[in-house]
């Protein structure tokens, strides 16, 4: 039973080689074009140029078999949808990125399953019973599978904090540039410079708004679209006073100074709500690790005195 097991383990594994090695080389049939490929040639004979020819078209390459495998229903259209979405809030932007992280997915849970079964078996611990063994397997995949997904939730609440903490910071640049005169585009395309070095993400937002009021017909239209990438209530508060303001024709250095003074009462308010639950997750620490050493050190004494009486 186990050498059947291990037979058909080694077919799979063989049959997935052989099955991804198609699939690119259809990939890179489809993707030749007579003009293309002189093209690239003539590219390819800049120095600067040649390095990042070869990764671009390994990325293509790449995100070409992702895509293949996200119409697959290995990955459905909730899961596709939900990847975007995850995608974007991480601010992983780009033509081919879905494609690029399925097929990253899929090789961390291939790279995951040969790992485990080669590393258990060099060591040793590999177990005996093939439920087992499919088991192991099993969990290895899931965990290849699902760890880009972890990395990239990450991300994005590591950038969420970051546009959190710096959009108070960015309104107060706002504020300065628009009472020396700068218009609200100017204004915005000085602020994103300024703030770059000390919160890039909310300079990178920034950059990304100026571009789109200079492309879109509507200035309303980029202060939506940068209130939906940031999913916060800060944010969207300031860019409905940015579209208010220009809709209704109020004064801006006032309305974002009033804005600017609320939104740092309300960051106050969260320290206070935060230095309030202290005392409150203190006391578990308190009470498993500081508690037993105070009833040491004030009982011990006394707990080897008894014991000395008894032994006398």
């Amino acid at each position: 039973m186990s050498a059947l097991v291990q037979f058909l383990f080694s077919l799979t594994v063989l049959f997935a080689i052989f099955a991804t090695l198609i699939v690119s080389l259809l990939v890179t049939l489809i993707n030749r074009n007579p003009a293309r490929r002189v093209s690239d040639r003539l590219t390819a004979f800049k120095p600067e140029t040649a390095n990042r020819s070869a990764l671009v078209s390994g990325g293509k390459r790449f995100g070409a078999l992702g895509r293949k495998l996200a119409a697959t229903p290995l990955v459905g259209s909730g899961e596709r949808t939900k990847v975007a979405a995850a995608l974007a809030d991480a601010g992983i932007r780009g033509a081919d990125k879905l494609g690029v992280f399925i097929a990253t997915k899929a090789t961390l849970a291939l790279v995951a399953a040969f790992g485990c079964w080669f590393g258990l078996q060099e060591i040793g611990m590999l177990p005996a019973t093939p439920i087992m063994r499919i088991a192991i397997e099993i969990g290895a995949t899931l965990a290849g599978w699902r760890l880009p997904d972890m990395i990239v939730l990450r991300i994005a609440a590591r950038r969420r904090d970051m546009l959190r903490s710096g959009i108070a910071d960015a309104l107060d640049l706002l504020v300065i540039c628009v009472e020396t005169g700068l218009g609200l585009e100017q204004a915005l395309d000085r602020v994103s410079h300024d703030i770059a070095q000390a919160n890039p993400v909310i300079a990178e937002e920034l950059a990304k708004t100026v571009a789109e009021i200079r492309v879109l017909p509507q200035m309303r239209d980029a202060f939506d679209n940068f209130a939906k990438r940031s999913g916060l209530p800060a944010v969207k508060s300031v860019m409905t006073t940015l579209i208010q303001t220009i809709q209704y024709g109020t004064p801006l250095a006032q309305s974002l100074r009033v804005l600017s003074a609320d939104m740092r009462a309300h960051r106050m308010l969260e320290i206070e709500e935060r230095a309030a639950r202290l005392p409150v997750l203190l006391t578990i620490p308190l009470i498993v690790f500081i508690l037993p050493c105070m009833f040491f050190v004030v009982g011990g004494p006394a707990a080897l005195q008894v014991l000395a009486t008894f032994k006398g």
